[in-house]
């Protein structure tokens, strides 16, 4: 691939990132409340000194908004640099390394085995247009895709996990699990991480099956597919090899859509499942009023949506070289 194009893919995502940093910064820093509040709040009668201390230790001294604050505060969230948490004085970095390994297995495994499981049933699909049972498959999927994720999250949560006690009521492993795999290990994260995978597979693979079935039937009435009929080729050879590869182009787009709502969706799933990942770290910092902790959380997760939208562009101009980067 060219250079020149990777290069200007990385300068127009991180010019993305540097909007969603400045949204960030702006949001917190006009929110009501103030962090200073949060240490004082032990004391009966706070002197001014003391609340100027603090302050200028946590580098709010002279105001909500002051550029020599804002040119700090990009310079450290490209570095990482998060600070410390409020409440237990730990390094914010060092806290969303331990959430995002969570985070990342849930949202990969169920993106994967989403596309794995919907693209062929949306396939399928398209070979039974004109049948009864096409009716009744869309109709379902239709009605699977149209449900919140918290709603299944629920449901699979009372009744597996709460009636009949099948699968655990936390989803929690160590991470040594994953630095260190063995059979056992590996079994032992497949089972606690098996409800909330299951929550948002069975959401996105009923939008994936309908976003393949409706590329196909739109695929299936071009012209070289005409051309491909009235030159013999065999219905199941136009299918799979003529319309299914054309027809991705648009189902990777939906991808690239989806990728951001199945993120919003795995981080409501971690509450529900108690999965100690992204989703309930942001939770946990929004009710405590932890800024740093919020923050960092919300770019980390903004940065993986806007790392994963780039990767969908280059499978665009791999499933079809005339689209470009």
């Amino acid at each position: 691939m060219n250079p020149y194009v990777i290069v200007r893919k990385v300068i127009q995502d991180a010019v993305l990132v540097v909007f969603i940093v400045v949204i960030l910064y702006v949001v917190f820093r006009l929110m009501p409340g103030n962090p200073v509040d949060l240490f004082l709040h032990g004391l009966k009668h706070p002197s001014l000194a003391e609340k100027i201390r603090i302050e200028k230790e946590l580098g709010l001294y002279g105001g909500k908004f002051n550029f020599a604050g804002f040119i700090t505060y990009l310079k450290d969230m490209f570095t990482f640099r998060f600070g410390n948490d409020y409440l237990t004085g730990e390094s914010v970095s060092f806290i969303i390394s331990q959430a995002l390994p969570y985070t990342l297995i849930l949202f990969g495994t169920a993106a994967i085995l989403s596309f794995i499981i919907g693209i062929p049933l949306g396939i399928y699909v398209s070979f039974l247009r004109g049948r009864k049972s096409e009716g009744a498959v869309i109709t379902g999927a239709t009605l699977l895709n149209s449900i919140p994720f918290f709603v299944v999250a629920i449901i699979i949560f009372v009744y597996l996990a709460g009636y009949y006690h099948i699968f655990p009521l936390r989803a929690v492993f160590p991470l040594s699990y994953l630095s260190h795999p063995t059979l056992s290990s590996l079994a032992a994260v497949a089972y606690d991480m098996a409800m909330p995978v299951v929550t948002l597979l069975v959401i996105e693979a009923m939008g994936h099956l309908l976003t393949m079935r409706a590329a196909m039937v739109s695929v299936l009435g071009e012209d070289f597919i005409t051309t491909a009929k009235a030159k013999g080729v065999s219905e199941r050879d136009i299918m799979l090899h003529h319309a299914a590869r054309n027809a991705m182009v648009p189902v990777s787009t939906r991808m690239a859509l989806e990728f951001a709502f199945l993120m919003s969706g795995a981080v409501i799933v971690e509450v529900i499942f108690s999965v100690p990942g992204m989703g309930s770290t942001l939770y946990a910092a929004t009710l405590s009023q932890d800024y740093p902790l919020t923050e960092g959380a919300l770019f980390i997760i903004s940065l993986v949506v806007i790392l994963t939208y780039s990767i969908i562009d280059f499978i665009h101009s791999w499933i079809d070289p005339r689209i470009k980067v």
